[in-house]
């Protein structure tokens, strides 16, 4: 059975800044970041103890001295190592390279809907018009008038499916069926498990996700606000839901160039 680890789910929920969120959340619970009240994080060192992911040594390295937690997040989610994330998720099929472009064909079906139902009407009743009215109208006036109205059935059923499936993001059905399964298992008890799904930010079971870590109201302040999972890094994004949107209970970080948000 395919595992997958926090970050990557950190990445489709909202980005590759929850993924850099994951990763931090992970080092201030082993112990290898202390975070002040104000939102200054420092490394700690302790021995036998380290980074596990090439994304925790990006951010255990640049802690030297304090850093502010916004500043260290957008550094980690704009670094090569978010990159790799990304270039990992889309390997497995969990995210696309580029943002789908169906969300871009069912307004146009939900516009070409009642079109359709107007020229079944018309060329039920006055089919003359359809002749007078447009160039195209004698050989649409070969068309039982029904086929219209049976035309703008599909139309309206595919614009439909293309919005519930298909909102834009960059996670694929895969990606979007892997979050979606995360997100109802998270509990309290996995406390960097609702980082990524929730984010800093979110809460889950009525307990703020931040407070798992000890980490202030002021400092949380700091972070992005904003659900971006169907920004142009990930999907959703990363998707999102929340840019990459929409957004995930609770909201979650900005999105930015890294990785990839619900429900494509």
């Amino acid at each position: 059975m395919t595992t997958h680890t926090p970050e990557e789910l950190g990445c489709l929920a909202g980005g590759p800044a929850r993924a850099a969120e994951v990763a931090l959340s992970r080092l201030i619970q082993a112990g290898l970041v202390r975070v002040s009240r104000e939102g200054v994080l420092s490394a700690v060192h302790l021995p036998g103890r380290g980074p596990s992911t090439p994304l925790e040594a990006q951010i255990l390295s640049g802690l030297r001295h304090g850093r502010h937690l916004n500043d260290v997040v957008f550094t980690a989610f704009s670094s090569p190592e978010a990159e790799g994330l990304r270039g990992h998720l889309i390997n497995r099929r969990l995210l696309r390279r580029r943002r789908s472009m169906r969300p871009r064909l069912y307004p146009w079906l939900f516009l070409l809907t009642p079109i359709l139902v107007i020229a079944g009407v018309m060329s039920a009743v006055a089919p003359h018009l359809l002749v007078d009215f447009l160039d195209f109208g004698p050989p649409l006036t070969e068309f039982p008038f029904w086929y219209f109205f049976a035309a703008a059935v599909v139309a309206l059923v595919w614009a439909l499916v293309l919005k519930a499936r298909d909102p834009g993001r960059l996670r694929t059905r895969a990606g979007y069926v892997l979050l979606k399964r995360a997100r109802r298992r998270v509990t309290p008890q996995d406390p960097v498990g609702a980082v990524a799904v929730r984010g800093l930010r979110g809460r889950i079971g009525g307990v703020a996700v931040a407070g798992m870590f000890g980490l202030s109201a002021v400092a949380i302040a700091t972070l992005p606000g904003r659900e971006t999972t169907t920004s142009s890094s990930c999907g959703g994004g990363c998707s999102s839901d929340s840019g990459c949107s929409s957004g995930d209970s609770g909201g979650g970080s900005g999105c930015g160039g890294g990785c990839g948000g619900g429900g494509d």
